[in-house]
């Protein structure tokens, strides 16, 4: 973690220390360039750094291993082959924590005066921690972003001690959001809500049961709490939670920006057409382009490396109608799909019949915001009380996380749903029950695990 420290360092001193670069003629300052960090800009680092963590590749890793796309040329064989690229790692991982020190800074430079910035911030911060474990277990926290007191070579913390970190976080946030006495308050700096406390305190309560459920093979697990923090959460798609972009270099869409950099490296798989029936979910010809494959979808089956089918569509900016791409679409990170499939779910561990119609309200609420047209037709699968199951939540609710493939990911090896085919030409014989440790921290920092990459997650195990 030595590098990942060193850069944070810089990101910190470059917030916190900009004014030591004062010339004493103030004709060398700039009115449009101030040189002390406000929380205003910090909280705006934060969420263009969060969306780029949650755009990264090792969610395209996820999509991967979960056979929404298969990753058919260049670095993207790797994941294909279950093998994906150690040295890969550091890049998402030096994005990550840096991402996580600016949320940290907020809340110690700022929290006290300005306890709105702060609990968004802890928001911030509890997705991307979850992000972290979710795709590499144990991971630092406690012992993280001290570089600045020499130590370089953190320890990791268990992810049953994460977890429960996540929670510590949201329930600050929330604390600190119903907080009305703020010198400032965010606005416009603030690109998911423009400052809406509310907004921010109900993403907090569903992210609280998203990482609830994370414990549903635990002892611990308590489906009713979900229940009840769900009841406190996003209530429709008008409070969904995105990543928002314009067109300004650095702030595009990080699916669009691979796409139009790497094209036909990552493109869709059949698996999950063929779950979807194809053209008989709506969602279908948004997901994936269609035009050019006889307004079909058309993926890469399973053990080859096929690049001429279908790649993603204009759901995540990809491929339109008119073969152009959107790169200011956007991006889906917390929702009321994902709200009421976790409802779906705890309610179905409870043996409540509400479980059904909490699956088709889930159903519903995600072809609405897929499609962008509130829907009120026949779902693709009838669901009654005799095929209503966690099996088929899960799948069902892989069929929605198009967007945000690490919760499949953590659905899967939790669960072992949906139940999905080896690829053939898989170097291992299972799915990667992990990423592996990044090359930099393997080398650097003698604290860090490397286990196999056949090791599940302690949620999964």
């Amino acid at each position: 973690m030595k590098n990942i420290i060193y850069k944070t360092i810089a990101i910190a001193f470059f917030f916190i220390g900009l004014d030591s670069c004062k010339k004493k003629d103030n004709l060398y300052v700039s009115p449009n360039a101030p040189l002390t960090a406000t929380p205003a800009s910090m909280l705006s680092s934060c969420e263009v750094g969060t969306f780029n963590c949650l755009e990264s590749g090792a969610v395209r890793i996820a999509s991967i291993f979960m056979q929404n796309n298969s990753g058919v040329y260049g670095q993207a064989v790797q994941p294909e082959q279950y093998q994906p690229i150690e040295s890969d790692m550091d890049n998402y991982w030096n994005t990550i924590y840096p991402t996580m020190l600016n949320c940290k800074l907020i809340g110690d430079n700022y929290g006290a005066a300005d306890p709105n910035y702060r609990g968004i911030a802890r928001v911030l911060f509890a997705m991307n921690l979850g992000l972290a474990t979710d795709m590499w277990g144990d991971v630092p926290y406690s012992d993280a972003f001290q570089g600045a007191t020499g130590n370089l070579a953190p320890h990791y913390d268990a992810q049953q001690s994460i977890l429960n970190d996540i929670q510590t976080l949201l329930d600050g946030a929330i604390v600190d959001l119903a907080n009305t006495t703020n010198n400032v308050t965010p606005g416009n700096d603030d690109f998911i809500f423009k400052g809406n406390t509310a907004a921010w305190t109900k993403v907090a309560h569903t992210l609280k049961a998203r990482y609830l459920m994370r414990l549903s093979k635990k002892s611990t697990f308590n489906a009713a709490t979900i229940l009840t923090e769900l009841g406190l959460g996003i209530a429709s798609n008008a409070d969904n939670c995105y990543a928002v972009h314009g067109t300004a270099a650095g702030a595009t869409n990080q699916w669009t920006s691979f796409l139009n950099n790497r094209y036909g490296y990552v493109v869709a798989c059949q698996t999950l057409i063929d779950s979807m029936g194809n053209m008989t979910d709506p969602r279908t010809p948004y997901y994936f382009d269609t035009t050019g494959q006889g307004n079909v979808a058309v993926g890469n089956v399973l053990g080859n490396l096929n690049p001429n089918v279908s790649n993603w569509g204009p759901y995540l900016g990809g491929l339109d109608n008119t073969g152009n791409t959107n790169q200011s679409k956007s991006i889906p990170l917390v929702t009321y799909a994902e709200a009421m499939f976790l409802q779906a779910e705890a309610e179905s561990r409870l043996s409540n019949p509400a479980a059904v119609a909490d699956l088709k309200a889930a159903i519903t609420a995600s072809i609405s915001e897929v499609t962008g047209t509130p829907f009120s037709g026949t779902l693709p699968v009838n669901y009654t009380a005799a095929n209503t199951t966690v099996h088929t939540i899960i799948l069902e609710k892989w069929k929605a996380m198009f967007a945000d493939p690490v919760e499949s990911y953590s659905d899967y090896r939790r669960t072992g749903f949906p139940v999905l085919m080896m690829n053939p030409i898989g170097l291992i014989p299972y799915i990667p029950k992990r990423l592996p440790t990044p090359e930099q921290e393997r080398t650097t920092n003698p604290n860090a695990p490397t286990p196999a990459l056949s090791v599940p997650v302690w949620y999964a195990q």
